[in-house]
């Protein structure tokens, strides 16, 4: 029998279909895996309760246009990395936290309700916990590509075709702020994205129509964005890289795009920042790290990367904590108004 920790080629598929539409019906992502619904389901199931897969939700658009996206670097006393990552893991502003080699010894993803609040966040939760010795912000100005749109590349251009169906006309005039029922849903899905219409009804006091028609705007508008996540111990890409970049500023909008397009690289944003580009890429190998920077190097002689990190350890991924092995162990909410 295949171990529990295994992944095998019907779980990558289904973990690539879920990447696609994670909350398409059971009977389109079956039919992609050529199983019945009720066999997808199942082994959904299975994938999720072991923390090898799972489905969170974040916001989307609007947090990067009326509140504030950083990555904040850390610098701890020798001995105290670990101690200061979980504590840091419990805040709600706080989406990830990386353990990385190099220079920076953890790397934050932050999300607050404004840059008035980042101030804050150093003064009032990182300032104060022993072991802190130095904390850089780094402020995201623009996203080029992020992990919701990645994929493990385990499904042919026609299945995932197929799974995405026709796309859906986005909502006219900019994405709005969320009130407070959306927020409600947002949290809601952030601990499973997949959660039923009846059961987010019942957890947010609204009727499941209009839970289901909430979302769904919510979806098509980009407020809410979700994504299917998988453990990096059984991922055929367990190797994170991060670099830090600078391109001349009117070469940015023409190599942002097209370093984004590149099958390794997971996220690419602009930043505000001595340097104003942030790679992030999952490998097969540590090799591969050297490969992915020689090949930026030679496609893109504008980019000069300025330093370059691999993920020791996983302590959270977009408001989930991880264990030693990158299996979800439990939910914390990212709430940015907290």
């Amino acid at each position: 029998m295949k171990d529990s920790a295994e992944l095998d080629e019907a779980d990558l598929v289904l973990i690539n279909a879920l990447q696609v539409a994670p909350r398409a019906p059971w009977a389109v992502i079956a039919k992609a895996m050529d199983v019945s619904p009720v066999t997808a389901a199942r082994r959904w199931q299975r994938l999720r309760s072991a923390g090898l897969a799972w489905i969170t939700a974040y916001g989307g658009h609007f947090v990067h246009q009326d509140h504030c996206l950083a990555f904040v670097d850390v610098d701890c006393a020798p001995g105290e990395i670990s101690r200061i990552a979980g504590r840091l893991a419990e805040h709600p502003g706080i989406a990830s936290v990386e353990q990385a080699s190099g220079r920076r010894d953890l790397l934050l993803t932050v999300m607050v309700s404004g840059l008035g609040a980042l101030p804050r966040l150093h003064t009032d939760v990182l300032g104060p916990l022993p072991g802190v010795t130095a904390v850089r912000s780094h402020i995201v100005t623009r996203f080029f590509a992020e992990g919701a749109g990645w994929e493990i590349g385990a499904i042919s251009g026609d299945q995932r075709d197929g799974i995405r169906g026709p796309a859906s006309r986005p909502g006219g005039g900019p994405p709005p702020e969320p009130d407070a029922e959306d927020r409600a849903l947002l949290l809601a899905l952030g601990a499973d994205g997949r959660m039923a219409y009846s059961d987010l009804a019942d957890l947010t006091a609204m009727s499941e129509s209009t839970v289901r028609r909430r979302v769904g705007r919510l979806l098509r508008a980009k407020v809410l964005v979700l994504r299917c996540e998988v453990a990096h111990s059984v991922s055929p890409y367990p190797v994170f890289v991060t670099y830090h970049a600078t391109v001349q500023s009117d070469a940015l909008e023409r190599i942002g795009p097209a370093l984004a397009a590149l099958p390794e690289v997971r996220m690419c944003a602009s930043v505000a920042s001595e340097h104003n580009l942030v790679v992030n890429g999952w490998l097969r190998s540590i090799p591969d790290s050297h490969r992915l920077e020689s090949f930026i190097a030679r496609r893109f002689p504008e980019v000069t990367i300025l330093g370059r990190s691999l993920t020791l350890a996983n302590t959270k991924r977009m408001g989930w904590i991880l264990d030693q092995a990158g299996r979800a162990v439990r939910h914390v909410p990212i709430d940015l108004w907290h």
